[in-house]
């Protein structure tokens, strides 16, 4: 039995919610395998418990998060999740995480559990070790924007994820999560991967020192540093599910499947949720040619396996769409699945213009779309994306994308197979994708087709009243946003101390199309990008900032903008066509 009281409490009151908090879902069902069948043997000293799982020594502490172990891993591992799973089997049954619910009476506030809950505002200390932690990582951005991407090597991402452990140590969590994916998205740009966009890197980049700074303050709340984990919350009721279709993931990181559902409550929002089966590659010795697959909801077989039937969940868990695995969760199927039903029907969109004005910048949302024409369809081999234009019934036009990368090769096989199949057909095929605003216009992602979907059923879009900005101003101001964006991507790419572009007369060009909060923003950036060659000292923090303010007026802008434009997108090539 562990002597030490208080890991053997945390231990006690450590369920799957919380070990996965730790680390990831993937490793955490990677440390539920290694430990099967296996016992512990475990030694303590000082207030430590030491245990080797897998040929690595782990070190265990209170808090847990605070545990290592002597892999390279620099975070908590599968090494350090096994060995709570199997120090948890030495607890005895009798001990208790918490003390039961006292009777709660009419007129009392019932208790809450006892667990750690942040308070409303830090301490002084805590605020010291926050900013300390900021002052850092705002450093190792800046270093990065002045010695630029084409300079950047894994000692880089060796230390962003090193400020990622430190993030979490001082409980900022939305901070390690950013600092993390950048160290990601890094890794792919120094590995080449096609899947590297300096554009997305570029607004991570910006979103991140922008959120540090707005904690860089005396007086902070806890509120203001995030949560560790999504919450699952139970879901009331049984939950009816319909498979409508699954997307194979092969990322640098990641490998699995993402599984799409339709709730078959008409009533619910969202329509649609998802399961993510991913497991992460970066213990991976070996490339594995088959998608792996996971047992969840108890079922004793993969997912994959119930994705033609239609079945019902009891117990479900959701966290906005996403579904938990949880083996609390019971299953029971209820026959086949069949997607041409009235609940799937009545969600189809028709008049392409509802896609434009539901959507928000940067969001993506899933809808299913009704395909009255394909356009056209073809690869880019300059951009490296296989695009497909279609036409709804009024003959509004929309594109579906995918991006080609050698991990995505057959996907993108695949769907130029279905677009022949597709080419000369008028109102037979529907597709499920999910959509986005990007540079003014509406663009798709597909995930599956069905040629069998029936055309009753199907809803109509009633518009607000028209937009009345001129879309011909929106796409003209629309380009210089992009435009400056670009450059300030180029400056990403080449570093500040290499950076010798002139910026003038683009600024002057803004500020002629009476945009001049942007002329003032970019005047500052790129004057503050100018003045760094200039400079003695080496960090770039001042011009990290100035290009998260920008970023963020471009962000704005561009989702005021976004919508007029993607509007016209749609009906421009209609109007050409009838001229």
């Amino acid at each position: 039995m562990i002597q030490n009281e208080t890991i053997a409490a945390e231990l006690a009151a450590a369920n799957e919610d919380t070990l996965t908090a730790l680390a990831n879902k993937g490793l955490y069902k990677r440390a539920l395998k290694d430990t099967e069948g296996i016992s512990a043997e475990y030694s303590e000293t000082d207030g430590e418990v030491q245990i080797t799982v897998g040929g690595e020594k782990c070190v265990i502490r209170s808090p847990l998060e605070k545990s290592s172990c002597s892999c390279p891993s620099r975070t908590v591992c599968r090494h350090i999740l096994g060995a709570l799973l199997l120090l948890k089997k030495e607890l005895p049954n009798d001990l208790s995480p918490a003390p039961a619910k006292a009777e709660v009476k009419a007129d009392q506030p019932a208790e809450q559990p006892q667990e750690y809950v942040s308070p409303k505002v830090l301490s002084a200390d805590e605020a010291a070790d926050i900013r300390e932690c900021i002052t850092h990582s705002l450093s190792l951005l800046g270093s990065l924007l002045a010695k630029g991407l084409v300079r950047a090597d894994t000692s880089t991402t060796e230390a962003l994820e090193l400020a990622a452990v430190r993030a979490h140590a001082v409980r900022m969590a939305d901070a390690e999560r950013k600092l993390c994916a950048i160290s990601g998205r890094l890794s792919d740009c120094i590995a080449r991967r096609a899947s590297f966009d300096a554009r997305m890197f570029t607004r991570q980049l910006c979103g991140c020192a922008s959120m540090l700074a707005s904690l860089d303050r005396p007086e902070i709340s806890a509120d203001e540093l995030g949560t560790f984990r999504e919450a699952y919350e139970p879901y009331n009721g049984r939950l009816e599910l319909l498979p409508v279709g699954q997307r194979e993931v092969r990322t640098g990181e990641y490998r699995g499947c993402v599984y799409f559902f339709l709730n078959m409550d008409e009533k619910a929002v969202p329509h649609f949720l998802t399961y993510s089966d991913l497991r992460p590659t970066f213990y991976s010795t070996t490339q594995r040619r088959k998608t792996p697959q996971t047992v969840v909801w108890d079922l004793g077989k993969p997912l994959l396996s119930l994705m033609k039937l239609r079945f019902t969940l009891d117990k479900a868990k959701l966290s906005g769409e996403k579904l938990s695995g949880s083996s609390e969760t019971q299953v029971s199927t209820k026959g086949k699945a069949d997607p041409d039903c009235p609940q799937f029907r009545r969600l189809a969109v028709t008049d392409y213009r509802e896609l434009a004005y539901t959507l928000e910048a940067d969001e993506r949302r899933l809808f299913v779309i009704r395909i009255y024409e394909l356009e056209s369809f073809g690869f880019d081999k300059y951009t490296q994306v296989f695009s497909m234009r279609i036409k709804d019934c009024a003959g509004r036009s929309v594109c579906a994308e995918i991006k080609y990368c050698a991990e995505n090769k057959d996907i993108v096989e695949t769907v130029e197979k279905i677009c022949k199949q597709i080419s000369g057909t008028y109102d037979l095929w529907t597709m499920l994708a999910e959509a986005r605003i990007s540079d003014g216009r509406v663009v798709l992602e597909p995930i599956e087709f069905y040629d069998f979907i029936d055309s009753k059923d199907l809803h109509t879009f009633m518009p607000p009243d028209s937009v009345c900005e001129d879309p011909y101003h929106a796409r003209t101001l629309l380009r210089l946003i992009s435009e400056t964006e670009d450059a300030l991507v180029r400056i990403v790419r080449s570093g500040l101390a290499s950076s010798a572009e002139d910026h003038r007369p683009l600024t002057e060009k803004i500020a002629r199309c009476g945009m001049s909060g942007l002329a003032e923003l970019a005047g500052e950036f790129f004057g503050s990008a100018d003045a760094y060659r200039h400079r003695l000292a080496s960090g770039g923090e001042d011009t990290l900032i100035k290009a998260a303010e920008l970023m963020r007026y471009i962000h704005t802008a561009r989702n005021k903008l976004g919508r007029i434009s993607a509007l016209y997108d749609m009906e421009k090539q209609n109007n050409e066509e009838e001229q």
